[in-house]
């Protein structure tokens, strides 16, 4: 995984949309709550690039730390009997912490739409600078999830704890016990991990439909239809915000 200097990025962006360079106004997003809640601004693509990368990166180190804790704190079966319920919270912080950060995702792009559309360059100009959402967010972001939570963290809790601790204590425990215990931690981290994989593809969906839509848009050379389906891209976000 890439290092970055440790920096939390609350991330939002409220920039005006404007057509050829006049400022319109920011109906786009003074209703977002999701958005209002911390601004972060930035003035080229080039550092919303950084940004996305900086907050992917820091969400998986956080993650990351916890566990090496977690899995140093319960080395034992014993401990693992006693601290099952911190098992349990860290299942649930993965599949949290991994929808916050889809969540955020999406506000990605939609910061770097509103950058784009209110810059004053052509329209071919700005079809172009699409690409960079898709490669920061649809692409090197989403690969990081994939690559450091899915197959990273998670298949390290099952090596730890499925086939590590529980697999050890098979000649120590009672059989049923043994059992049961090692069919609980499977179906916990079965489901973690099928819920980690469906907020992941669920936001490369919404996320590769929106750059589609945008840059549709652009080619079309509508910079008002463009502006409604920005609308309604924060609208859905602030309605997965409401539910998380």
């Amino acid at each position: 995984m890439k290092k970055f200097l440790t920096l939390f990025l609350v991330i939002t962006m409220l920039f005006s949309l404007s057509a050829c360079g006049e400022k319109t106004s920011n109906d786009t997003v003074s209703n977002s709550k999701s958005v209002s809640k911390a601004i972060t601004k930035a003035d080229t693509i080039e550092e919303l690039d950084e940004l996305v990368l900086k907050d992917v990166t820091d969400t998986i180190t956080t993650l990351t730390t916890e566990f090496e804790k977690l899995s140093t704190d319960i080395a034992t079966y014993d401990k693992y009997k006693t601290d099952i319920n911190k098992v349990k919270e860290f299942y649930d912080k993965v599949q949290n912490d991994t929808k916050l950060l889809c969540i955020r995702l999406r506000e990605y792009s939609s910061a770097y739409a509103e950058l784009i559309l209110s810059s004053d360059k052509s329209f071919d100009d700005k079809y172009d600078e699409f690409d960079a959402l898709y490669d920061s967010v649809y692409e090197d972001a989403r690969d990081e999830i994939y690559d450091e939570i899915y197959d990273g963290i998670l298949d390290d809790m099952y090596d730890g704890f499925y086939d590590g601790i529980l697999d050890d204590a098979y000649d120590n425990i009672p059989y049923d016990e043994w059992s049961d215990a090692r069919s609980d931690e499977y179906d916990l981290w079965s489901d973690t991990r099928s819920e980690v994989y469906d907020i992941w593809s669920d936001a490369g969906s919404d996320i590769y439909d929106f750059w589609s839509d945008m840059r549709g848009e652009m080619w079309d050379k509508d910079i008002e239809k463009a502006k409604k389906k920005l609308q309604e891209f924060i609208a859905d976000i602030e309605i997965l915000y409401g539910k998380s």
